[in-house]
């Protein structure tokens, strides 16, 4: 398989964000991942379009979107830029973290999507940099926990009333810092992933990087590649949270020790940044 690079304006691919999320992530996301991935591998690309199977838009949208206002304004700019870039919708593809997708219109053109709110495209994961983990993990403490902002999404304020009295959760509502983050996740044997405002979470992969058994519970299920990653050996899934309280008191401590170590594995070797990028590959094979 061949791959052509559509030229594209130096002004679709900014240098940097003006807002990071979250907050110990660098200024990198799967978007720059995936260019650099097709940049050292040669062997794929083309530079005859006509000879390509497929052209790869190599826009960064979601450093466009959130330097202009969360999409509040340059969209037109930006489709103009696109339509200028793209030679065959049909041939084409891009890889968009942005929750909201890339807000313009690309007709037929497949996208690969980090945090899909809809049943379009193709799920890919929702990466952040990678936490520093304590030489000394603390002993476990909880059976799941959730940190972060209940505001984004009305299912996770349905998570945390449906299992705000459970003596073995530990919720919080808000953001302590990445410290406080990684130290009672750790202290969880499963990392509850409300979906957000998109329909992933980046505390699901961050989960795997700790070794935490992540749960996602959402309308979609967006945990990616499941053609190749069997998510039942190292992840739950429930669509909403409804059935969470008689699901969290029907787990085996053995099962989701295994499970944690597992996902640890699979996020290092399949998911972290590069290593997730042969799967796009596969799917346009």
């Amino acid at each position: 398989m061949k791959i052509y690079i559509l030229p594209v304006s130096h002004k679709l691919q900014p240098t940097q964000q003006i807002q990071l999320y979250p907050a110990h992530n660098k200024d990198f996301g799967v978007e720059q991942d995936f260019f650099r991935y097709v940049i050292n591998n040669q062997h794929f690309l083309t530079d005859d379009p006509q000879f390509a199977d497929w052209h790869y838009l190599p826009v960064f949208w979601t450093r466009w979107h959130v330097n202009h206002n969360f999409a509040q304004n340059g969209v037109e700019e930006l489709q103009d830029a696109v339509e200028r870039s793209i030679l065959n919708k049909d041939k084409t593809f891009t890889i968009c973290q942005y929750d909201d997708g890339p807000v313009v219109d690309l007709g037929s053109t497949t996208i690969f999507l980090a945090s899909r709110k809809t049943n379009s495209g193709i799920d890919i994961p929702l990466l952040c940099s990678p936490h520093r983990v304590p030489l000394f993990k603390p002993a476990k403490k909880y059976l799941a926990s959730f940190i972060g902002r209940l505001a984004t999404y009305p299912l996770r304020q349905q998570v945390f009333d449906e299992i705000k009295g459970r003596n073995d959760v530990y919720l919080f509502d808000g953001n302590k810092g990445t410290r406080f983050f990684v130290q009672k996740t750790l202290q969880s044997k499963i990392a509850l992933c409300p979906r957000g405002y998109g329909g992933s979470s980046f505390r699901l992969f961050e989960a795997m990087q700790l070794g935490v058994v992540p749960f996602l519970i959402g309308d979609i299920d967006t945990r990616p590649f499941k053609k190749y990653i069997d998510w039942d050996e190292i992840s739950f899934y429930l669509t909403s949270a409804d059935c969470l309280n008689d699901m969290l008191g029907s787990l085996d401590a053995t099962i989701t020790r295994q499970m944690g170590e597992k996902a640890a594995k699979i996020w290092q070797h399949e998911l972290s940044y590069q290593r997730w990028c042969k799967y796009v590959i596969k799917e346009l094979i």
